[in-house]
């Protein structure tokens, strides 16, 4: 397992570069899921668009304006941490690895004013420079219009998904796990702990007052963004097994099913997992399992017995759905109708891959189920109500 990508390039190029030791691994898969996620959308978007399926909204905007203070604070606080915190960093890598790496992220003895200041100044040096290029087309302010096409937002789009998503499924995590108060703010903060089903409502609420504002086909933009939300999860899911971060399954000590199965995708022991267990269910990595610089970062164990590897399972019933939906996107002309069928697959694969993850369970009426089953459900139910209407309202409109 590769906690950090510092472990990553050590296992696979022999090179240990200490400032890789700052990008998680989890984090670097799951900003990967929304770069692929917005692929998809600008595929999808502009067939879409071409098709005459979805339209631009006529928006104004000014020009020749003089520089803002608020462009000069805004850049100036930007650069200034960027190279105070940033380029430091990359430089004093092991400054923030162990035990102290929080503490030492938000000290300000450990950071670089020299590198702030100049960052400081290039960001507002370039703001400067746009402003000074804008005045040479347009010396006195405008008000201009144009056209935005629905293919324009998505990095609007992503962004809030990405902020909104996070945000969610940490508070679904907290609510979940219900931290004591003396370590409700180390779990709050920390990289680990996040709750997938949290993440999806709360992003979905947030960019459907987005959607709303700015008069995109809401239907449309779901049946567009069903292929892209299953792909994108299931890439989030290789961050969580490559990190290790604990969303594995139950023991399985049963022999393998079919003998031409790698041994890891039915039963692994995720060695230098991120979890770092130090209970009865995990064990000592001698020498940190060959990584002369894990004991920096104490990532030294791994699960005894092995369990099955849920993550793995997970990405590749994702793309199995992907390509589904996908095949499915020109047929499904009835707007709705493919991220109907999108909750109808999501509920089915999450509550099917519950059963053997560890996770806490709940009792409802007698049920004794995890959040993300009862949650499951509800979308499932959902997604074959939803499709059963609009697959008959598709076949009276396109008949």
């Amino acid at each position: 397992m590769y906690p950090n990508l510092r472990f990553a390039f050590y296992d696979i190029f022999g090179l240990d570069l200490p400032f890789l030791g700052l990008v998680q691994t989890y984090g670097f898969l799951l900003a990967i899921s929304f770069l692929v996620a917005a692929w998809w959308l600008m595929v999808e978007f502009k067939r879409r668009e071409a098709a005459g399926l979805m339209q631009g909204v006529e928006e104004s905007y000014k020009v020749g304006e003089p520089l803002s203070p608020f462009d000069v604070i805004w850049n100036l606080i930007l650069g200034f941490l960027l190279g105070f915190k940033g380029v430091y960093a990359m430089l004093n890598a092991n400054v923030f690895s162990g035990d102290d790496a929080r503490a030492n992220l938000m000290s300000w003895q450990h950071g670089s004013w020299l590198w702030g200041g100049v960052l400081a100044a290039v960001f507002v040096g370039w703001k400067v420079w746009e402003k000074m290029e804008e005045k040479k087309v347009y010396p006195t302010p405008q008000v201009l219009t144009k056209n935005v096409m629905p293919h324009q937002r998505i990095g609007d789009i992503v962004m809030m998904s990405a902020l909104s998503g996070v945000f969610g499924a940490k508070l679904f995590y907290l609510l979940e796990e219900q931290p004591p108060a003396d370590k409700f703010w180390a779990a709050a903060l920390s990289g680990s702990g996040l709750t997938i089903y949290g993440g999806l409502i709360v992003a979905f609420v947030v960019v459907s007052i987005y959607i709303w504002r700015k008069k995109i086909n809401y239907l449309h933009l779901l049946d567009t963004a069903a292929p892209a939300l299953i792909l994108a999860y299931g890439v989030g899911r290789l961050g969580c097994h490559f990190s290790g971060d604990g969303d594995w399954g139950i023991s399985n000590t049963s022999p393998k099913p079919f003998s031409f199965l790698p041994d890891w995708l039915w039963a692994y022991s995720y060695p230098n997992n991120v979890v770092n267990s130090s209970d009865q269910t995990s064990q000592i990595l001698p020498d940190c399992g060959g990584y002369p610089f894990g004991d920096i970062y104490g990532y030294c164990t791994e699960l005894a017995p092995p369990v099955y590897p849920t993550s793995v399972w997970e990405f590749l019933l994702c793309l199995i759905i992907f390509f589904i939906l996908r095949s499915l996107r020109v047929w499904a002309k009835q707007g709705g109708l493919l991220f109907s069928i999108y909750l109808i697959f999501n509920g089915v694969e999450r509550f099917g891959i519950e059963t053997i993850r560890v996770n806490p369970d709940y009792q409802l009426m007698g049920v004794n189920w995890s959040q993300a089953q009862f949650i499951a459900v509800a979308l499932l139910l959902i997604g074959l109500v939803l499709s059963t209407a609009l697959y008959f309202r598709q076949r009276k409109n396109f008949a």
